[in-house]
């Protein structure tokens, strides 16, 4: 026996031998104080514990590249860039050793840099880097965290916007975090942002004429500026000697135009900052001394003339009372003028001299038809002002002028369709005028009615007037033909149009016998009045009334005829009572024609009345799980019709599937009327399926859960009832042992409404999920002789705790006699031919187990076991 325990031991020690370390062993290094020169250059190989081997090669395994030797033993750790943790693998080739590589792991505590107390920067800097403060060598980790202490709001990661808060001093911290046992590295940067000195920029000013040059004799340059620094100078740039040293501030712009005339002065100051952080600034006053000329008696004619005046020549405009002037830059201007009236020039520019009186002409391409023009002068300006002496130049040219109308393309005449017997009123309008005058119209009328008329005298008003013909000189109906044949303005200008010509109708009435027909019908429903006799008619118009139960007056409605027939609908808000009620139609007007005939034909007919609506629960409820249809509801006989709204005139099927919501039911009468709805509620009680909480299907199987510890697991298990079937749709109980082989399904039962879920949960469960808890009994003995106890090695509940086990059987001397795991549980104490030499059973006696969990590294178990026959 003890000769059996010394080889297994023997076995397991060969299995699991170690060997000796060559490359030293795994360091941890801790660097807090990264600045110190001492630590800059650090010697990896000898930081590494145990003895290692010289010779090997280094491999940074953050890909740093901070060697400094070819060696790579060394690394210059103010090259790393942040603090952290690094490591470095040490290997070595050596055929003797087994552990050929160590690490290195090296932590280096933060370095945020020096503190500032003295940083500087100008309100306009825009991009202040902070880094620039604190240090250089070594440059500080870049792994920290910049804190506006200050909440100044303008700090984006390291860079500070001076022009946010401007002018101040605010402070600013620095902080890398801590790494391991070294702590958090903090600096402070206090800065201060300087003033800009003010102004700069430019600002140009304008003396305008003799006047305005008087005015400025003593002009104070600051005036110019709203605020400037103290310290500061002003200079002149042209020479003009107006200013004598740097406190001068005073001009005198009448004493430049005397010395140096009309012209472009400027004079700067430059401003001298408090701080060299910051830049010098200069603000420009530019003094531009120009003249002025007076053009203001001058005076714009243009002579009105008839339209017929306008073709073959431009129009004339002249320019009386320009004044004679010298020493001019240029005697050439350009002027450039709009044309406002029925037609309209914009823009217009053209090139005039000093001559009294000047003339020019409008485009030939400007075209006026008749109407009230103005001409206005919009710009005047000189031709050449290269030194851009002329400043303004004043002057009021606008003048009216009026194009005659004579042409009858211009006069638009309206002659509307009328019905026989009526007055024709004739519209005329001349586009694009105002006329206010009389013009004389000769006119004929030829077609269906043949007369001539002359000298008709027709008074304007705004461009507009009328000719009424009497209705008695139109006896006949028919088209007719209007020939403008002469027109006469007030202004003597004649013309004889040759295509006046004008067509209108003279309708025919309505025939005043209509024929009517009618049906009775139910109430709530529309009448419906069929006519006839409605002969040369395809829109008519009826004017009716209601009499008898009903009373309605003054009703009018349109209608389509077709082929002398159309229908008059009567809407059922007119027939509110039942009984017998008269339609009278009073007036029938064509609606295309506007020609109407009064008349008085009636037709008298009945509304019956409508029968009770059905008498039915008010509430109907059904189970999802039925599919209740329409004919599942109550009543349900021949005269019965169901609807899905209030106003639907079409029944449901009786297979409709019904759903939750309201329907309507009514009954139909011996007169085929049919009742009021009467409205029922129906509900289809839900029953919700069953839904298991999280990880509800997960069981360990040495706990024997049934099919009632499954219901506890979900959602529903306080609230409803649940019934469990198999995959054949037999009933369960509820003692029923849960199996990994079986499908279970679940429906859950509402009792209160005796309704079962439409649909079923499935569920396939899992026996493994045993935690460390459970324990386990391992047998140290067993009997094969088939006597049915115990007559197998197994080990009970094992599966369910440790599902990838496995296991192996061993004779004393070593031999492998069976290999077993969740499959193959049962040992039966024979050998298996393909592990042994011989087949066949095992003797009486002890033999060895070896239990492999292969779950949360729990190391292998081993024991004994005796057999016995």
């Amino acid at each position: 026996m003890i000769k059996a325990y010394s080889l297994l031991i023997v076995l397991l020690l060969v299995k699991f031998s170690a060997f000796g370390q060559c490359a030293g062993q795994d360091t941890t290094i801790t660097i807090c104080n990264y600045a110190d020169t001492n630590n800059q250059n650090f010697n990896l190989f000898n930081a590494l514990s145990g003895s290692p081997d010289s010779g090997g090669t280094w491999t940074d395994n953050s890909n740093l590249g901070v060697f400094t030797n070819d060696s790579q033993d060394e690394i210059n750790i103010w090259q790393i860039n942040q603090s952290g943790v690094f490591t470095y693998t040490y290997s070595i080739s050596n055929s003797n050793c087994t552990d050929t590589s160590s690490t290195l792991t090296l932590i280096i505590g933060g370095y945020a840099g020096e503190d500032n107390f003295s940083a500087n920067a100008c309100e306009n800097d825009i991009s202040v880097n902070l880094f620039q403060f604190i240090s250089s060598n070594p440059n500080p980790h870049l792994n920290g965290t910049w804190v506006d202490v200050s909440n100044t709001g303008a700090l984006t990661n390291n860079i500070y916007d001076a022009t946010v808060q401007g002018v101040g001093t605010y402070t600013f911290t620095y902080n890398v975090p801590s790494q391991n046992t070294c702590a958090m590295s903090t600096v402070t940067v206090e800065l201060t942002v300087h003033p800009l000195p003010t102004p700069a920029g430019v600002v140009e000013y304008e003396v305008c004429g003799l006047d305005e040059i008087a005015n400025h004799t003593n002009v104070d340059l600051n005036s110019y500026i709203s605020a400037s620094s103290s310290n500061g100078y002003w200079s002149d740039n042209n020479g003009t000697n107006e200013i004598n040293g740097t406190t001068d501030t005073i001009i005198d712009i009448q004493n430049i135009f005397n010395n140096f005339g009309y012209g472009v002065y400027s004079f700067s100051r430059t401003a001298i900052p408090d701080h060299p952080i910051c830049e010098f600034q200069t603000f420009t006053v530019i003094i531009q001394i120009r003249r002025q000329l007076d053009f203001s008696d001058a005076v714009l004619e243009v002579e009105s003339i008839c339209e017929n005046d306008v073709s073959g020549f431009p129009i004339q405009a002249t320019i009386n009372g320009l004044p004679n002037l010298n020493d001019l830059p240029s005697n050439i201007f350009n002027i450039t003028y709009d044309v406002n009236g029925p037609v309209s020039l914009s823009g217009i520019t053209t090139q005039i001299s000093l001559n009294d009186p000047e003339n020019f002409s409008l485009p030939n391409t400007f075209a006026p038809t008749p109407g009230i023009y103005t001409i206005e002068v919009t710009d005047f300006e000189i031709f050449s002002d290269p030194n851009n002496i002329i400043c303004q130049l004043l002057y009021d040219l606008e003048e009216t002028f009026e194009i005659y109308p004579i042409f009858e393309d211009d006069i638009v005449i309206d002659i509307p369709d009328i019905c026989l017997g009526e007055d024709l009123l004739i519209d005329f309008d001349i586009e694009n005028s105002n006329l206010n005058e009389d013009l004389i119209i000769d006119y004929n009328i030829s077609g269906a009615n043949n007369f001539t008329a002359t000298n008709v005298t027709l008074n304007f008003l705004s461009g507009s007037s009328s000719l009424q013909i009497p209705g008695n000189l139109l006896p006949n109906s028919g088209t007719n033909e209007l020939e403008i044949t002469k027109i006469t303005t007030i202004n003597g200008c004649v013309t004889t149009p040759t295509d006046l010509n004008f067509e209108f109708e003279i309708f025919e009435n309505p025939d005043p016998f209509v024929i009517i027909a009618m049906e009775n019908i139910c109430l709530g429903d529309d009448a419906i009045a069929a006519l006839s006799n409605l002969t040369g008619i395809d829109q008519l118009e009826i004017d009716y009334s209601l009499t008898g139960a009903n009373i309605a007056n003054n009703q009018i409605e349109t209608i389509t005829v077709n082929n002398a027939n159309g229908e008059l609908l009567l809407p059922s808000s007119l027939l509110n009572n039942s009984g017998v009620t008269t339609l009278t139609i009073h007036e029938l007007t064509n609606a295309e024609t506007g020609c109407s005939t009064v008349t008085n034909v009636d037709f008298t007919f009945e509304v019956f009345p409508l029968p009770d609506a059905p008498d039915t629960p008010a509430l109907q409820e059904f189970c999802e799980v039925d599919a209740a249809q329409v004919s599942d509801l109550t009543p349900n006989l021949p005269n019965i019709f169901w609807y899905d709204s209030e106003n639907s005139e079409i029944p449901l099927s009786a297979d409709t599937l019904l759903t939750n919501g309201t329907y309507w039911v009514a009954q139909i009468d011996t007169n085929g009327c049919y009742s009021l709805k009467t409205p029922v509620s129906v509900l289809i009680n839900q029953v919700p399926v069953a839904t298991l909480i999280p990880d509800g299907d997960q069981f360990c199987g040495a706990d024997e859960p049934t099919l009632l510890d499954l219901s506890a697991n979900t959602q529903q298990y306080n609230q409803y009832q649940l019934n469990w079937y198999d995959q054949n749709g037999n009933l369960l109980a509820n003692d029923t042992p849960l199996s990994e082989t079986a499908t279970y399904y679940a429906y859950t039962y509402d009792s209160v409404i005796n309704c079962e879920a439409i649909d079923a949960l499935e569920v396939n469960v899992s026996l493994t999920a045993c935690d460390g808890n459970y324990d386990f009994f391992i047998p140290d003995a067993f009997s094969p002789n088939n006597d049915g106890i115990n007559d197998v090695f197994r080990i009970p509940d094992i599966e369910y705790i440790y599902p990838d086990y496995t296991f192996e059987i061993y004779n004393r001397y070593g031999k492998l006699l069976y290999e077993g795991d969740i499959n193959r549980p049962h040992w039966n104490g024979e050998a298996e031919s393909d592990l042994v030499l011989a087949d066949g059973l095992v003797p009486n006696g002890v033999y060895f187990y070896i239990v492999n969990f292969n779950k949360n590294n729990i190391a292998p178990q081993q024991g004994r076991l005796y057999l016995n026959r």
